[in-house]
């Protein structure tokens, strides 16, 4: 008996089969009968990144995105045109710095002048008002420190009370033994004759800005 299986027409023919009467397909290609044939799976054509279910790179069909950025991610900075750089001399800050400073200096100097040529204190209109017991005197003048001389007094030729001096007057008792009937008062600024002499020379009255008078004369009056 041939070891050749039979084929499905002789299968078909023969006396005790169930496929009796039937057309059966004839080949001469040995057909196994133990094992299915080996099915290939359709390819797949999803992409990673866009399609679910792609198992593999290889199956990517198109261009794939790149992942790495490209290396020009900022615009290239352009230089900025060339500006012409103004003067100092012509910067606002400086022209209000200059004009400050040379008001300050213009009124420095008109002080100085003012100062310098200005009409100096004097003193004028010496009054005096003669007790039992006091003198005082008074007279006119600018708010500033005054020198009183006693000339011819009893204490001497010339006798500063320049301590008793309150603003425009003066009170000196005549039991303090400093002034008399025949004294005379000398009255002037203090500030430049500090050491200037006690004289009631007319001319240098008017040079020390002073103003004189005698007891002698008040009590006449």
């Amino acid at each position: 008996m041939s070891d050749i299986p039979r084929t499905r027409r002789e299968r078909s023919t023969s006396p005790d089969g169930d496929l009796t009467g039937r057309t059966a397909l004839i080949t001469t290609t040995p057909v196994s009968w133990g094992r299915p044939a080996a099915v290939t799976p359709p390819a797949m054509s999803g992409q990673v990144g866009w399609d679910a279910a792609r198992p593999s790179l290889e199956q990517v069909h198109g261009a794939i995105r790149p992942l790495e950025t490209s290396g020009s991610v900022l615009p290239e900075l352009e230089d900025s045109p060339e500006t012409r750089r103004r003067p100092l001399w012509r910067h606002p800050a400086f022209l209000v710095s200059a004009g400050t400073t040379l008001l300050a200096l213009i009124v420095l100097v008109v002080l100085l002048l003012i100062g310098a040529f200005g009409t100096k204190s004097a003193a004028s209109d010496l009054r005096f008002e003669v007790t039992e017991n006091v003198v005082r005197a008074s007279w006119s003048g600018p708010d500033v420190p005054y020198q009183v001389i006693v000339v011819d007094g009893p204490g001497g030729p010339a006798v500063d009370v320049s301590q008793r001096v309150t603003g425009t007057e003066v009170w000196l008792p005549l039991a303090a033994g400093l002034i008399d009937e025949g004294s005379c008062l000398i009255v002037r600024p203090a500030e430049g004759n500090e050491k200037a002499e006690a004289s009631l020379d007319r001319g240098a009255l008017e040079q020390q800005g002073a103003v004189s008078g005698c007891v002698a004369d008040a009590s006449d009056g």
